[in-house]
């Protein structure tokens, strides 16, 4: 005689284990997705850069003179 309650137990153990996997799946999925501390870290550090970078052109940014020269002096 086959017993039943095995079978359902079994099953029942199988779609525990499952559901467990396919949440750790989604768990690993979700957190790979996310940037990490040091991709955060590097964001910034690039935001900065571009940032002082643009502040420098600002200040230093040529003055244009027209001169004229002359018999090698300038006018």
């Amino acid at each position: 005689m086959i017993d039943y309650n095995y079978l359902v137990m079994a099953r029942k153990e199988y779609e525990e284990r499952v559901h467990k996997a396919e949440m750790e799946l989604l768990a690993r999925q979700s957190q790979s997705q996310q940037p990490g501390t040091l991709s955060k870290l590097l964001y910034g550090l690039g935001e900065w850069l571009e940032t002082m970078g643009s502040r420098l052109k600002e200040q230093h940014q040529p003055i244009s003179m027209h001169h004229t020269y002359h018999r090698g002096h300038a006018n």
